[in-house]
């Protein structure tokens, strides 16, 4: 299973047979990727699936991690600075029942983590970010994570905007463009109502309600906090095509969850490096690089790339533009799409 973004860099899956994570994988990133052969110079990404990790040797980073008092993972990463990466994942006693549970931390803890650090070595910058396009333009919305990403590139859908992402994006820094990337939407109880225009069938609405009975249990059981969405293409809840294309981004904008509706900022030297480090503590990738990692000479290399690509994408702009979405009428984005996107 090979998956090829944009000729960046190719993830090549040896599951060895096991169905359950080549399903996931392939739900995952089917409508972003395509399986055509890598290209020469791009990154190679082999992701494989095991029994039991391969001895140790100088330069990998060998992980066991502990997650919510549930679950225990084993890991190790080789040549992570290479242009032909490893990451061995050893099987999980869950992942022939509740594959989800598994192949997410994989996805989001490891895989997309190296993914994160081998584009910016390629000055692209895996963003944290909502995105949306119209008329051949691309939208940035980077944000902190519950800042309402889903919600708000969901509803400039229903004005007739395509998606690009409703989570991450890939922002090619030399080439002015942002690449789409729409994975399935993480979707919660308080997202049934407030996705306008889309549709959710009943049978992910069950689903969407009996994982929300699940959270609560264990929770009560744990102490602990839980966060268990219902994955939902986009094009299974809205009619049509709702992709959007790769195209030029053209304005950048930063979600949060206070102030006021809309504020632009000039972009210049007095205020460039403070943009710059609020967008990088919007990531959340680079955290869970940093843990794969865990050095810190090599943290503060990897920060060092983080803000020389950042910093090249807001010199970029000529502004941007603070937007809270507790502060708009959803349903009515008319007066904003006029003011600030068209």
């Amino acid at each position: 299973m090979n998956y090829n973004f944009f000729n960046y860099l190719t993830v090549a899956f040896h599951t060895h047979g096991h169905r359950g994570y080549e399903r996931y994988f392939e739900n995952e990133y089917a409508r972003i990727a395509s399986r055509s052969p890598a290209n020469p110079g791009a990154t190679i990404i082999n992701v494989h699936i095991v029994k039991t990790l391969p001895r140790e040797e100088a330069g990998d980073y060998r992980r066991t991690v502990r997650v919510k008092k549930l679950f225990t993972f084993h890991y190790l990463v080789r040549n992570i600075r290479g242009p032909v990466v490893d990451i061995y994942f050893r099987r999980h006693w869950l992942d022939s029942l509740y594959m989800n549970a598994i192949a997410v931390f994989l996805q989001a803890q490891v895989l997309e983590p190296v993914m994160y650090l081998k584009l910016l070595e390629k000055n692209v910058l895996f963003m944290h970010a909502a995105g949306v396009s119209r008329n051949g333009r691309g939208y940035l919305f980077p944000a902190h994570g519950g800042t309402g990403k889903t919600t708000f590139s969901m509803a400039l859908l229903n004005q007739g905007f395509l998606l690009l992402g409703d989570d991450l994006l890939f922002v090619a820094l030399d080439e002015k463009t942002v690449y789409p990337y729409p994975r399935p939407m993480h979707i919660f109880t308080y997202n049934v109502n407030n996705l306008a225009g889309a549709r959710i069938p009943w049978h992910y609405r069950l689903r969407i309600y009996l994982k929300n009975v699940l959270r609560f249990v264990l929770e009560r059981l744990l102490n602990t906090e839980f966060l268990i969405s219902t994955r939902i293409h986009a094009d299974e809840v809205f009619p049509g095509n709702p992709f959007g294309s790769a195209v030029p981004y053209t304005r950048l904008f930063f979600l949060r969850k206070t102030g006021e509706q809309s504020e632009t900022v000039t972009i210049d030297a007095g205020n460039l490096e403070d943009l710059v480090e609020e967008i990088l503590l919007s990531a959340d990738l680079n955290q869970s690089l940093y843990q794969v990692l865990n050095d810190a000479e090599q943290v503060d290399t990897v920060k060092a790339m983080e803000r020389s690509v950042i910093g090249e994408l807001v010199a970029q702009m000529g502004s941007m533009t603070y937007v809270n979405p507790r502060k708009l009428e959803l349903n009515d984005l008319g007066d904003f799409i006029d003011r600030l996107l068209d």
